[in-house]
């Protein structure tokens, strides 16, 4: 039986940008706590959305270069932080990856911690009721598309990803709630087919813990939440079960 001496930590959806100092000081804020309470084994799991944008590794970005240093720092002090990709990170990369000493997930990932398989994910590919997210999600995360976007001159690239953020923040308002949640059949088919016992994701910025019966045995989803510039609502797994844990600023 694994002994509980591991401080485990979720995080999803802070969208990084210049643009919101609030959240990017409490994220240095979190992150120094990490650091300064590292006395046992300490993970850190940022699951997608860490940039509000990302075009590429060759983007040399003040902004950016502030935040890779920083999780530098966090890698360094001993602390093992994983990242899976979100729909608005999905471009970072190797260079990324070796500057701030990040192990990259396959979304979906499995672990297990306590004796129970969890899955943690985005959550994205969940929202099967948006389907015009759901071309475009297939589109972007075509490798094909990805490298003719890449071969780009920076300043089509950003031009590019600042359409698409306008055009998102348009479509979300005209969109109902529900049709942007995750679909519920496909929820349960992730955890009938790979037989977990937890599920931990962000994306739909609607923190929650869920519980969710099938063939007569319980099991629970807990969703993150984002980050805005008075608070966020992370997970902290230091002890026998999820916690959720609201920063504030």
């Amino acid at each position: 039986m694994e002994l509980l001496t591991v401080n485990r930590y979720f995080i999803s959806d802070l969208h990084l940008d210049e643009s919101k100092p609030e959240i990017t000081r409490l994220f240095q804020t979190f992150i120094k706590q990490i650091i300064k309470d590292n006395v046992n084994e300490t993970e850190l799991y940022i699951l997608g959305d860490l940039f509000e944008s990302w075009i590429g590794d060759d983007y040399d970005n003040p902004f950016h270069n502030e935040i890779k240093l920083l999780l530098a720092s966090i890698s360094n002090s001993g602390v093992k932080v994983f990242f899976l990709f979100g729909n608005r990170d999905f471009l970072i990369g190797n260079t990324f990856l070796s500057e701030t000493g990040i192990e990259l997930l396959k979304d979906p990932a499995l672990l297990t911690i306590n004796e129970k398989l969890v899955l943690v994910t985005h959550g994205d590919q969940m929202c099967l009721d948006d389907h015009d997210y759901q071309n475009f999600r297939t589109m972007v995360r075509n490798p094909e598309w990805q490298k003719e976007f890449l071969s780009l001159p920076i300043s089509k690239r950003l031009k590019i990803a600042g359409e698409a953020k306008d055009a998102s923040k348009q479509s979300k308002q005209e969109k109902v709630f529900e049709i942007m949640d995750v679909n519920d059949q496909a929820v349960e088919a992730i955890f009938d087919e790979n037989q977990i016992d937890l599920m931990i994701h962000g994306h739909t910025h609607r923190p929650m813990k869920h519980e969710i019966v099938l063939d007569g045995k319980t099991f629970y989803r807990y969703v993150l939440g984002d980050w805005t510039e008075n608070n966020a609502i992370i997970i902290d797994w230091s002890n026998d079960s999820p916690q959720f844990i609201d920063l504030i600023n």
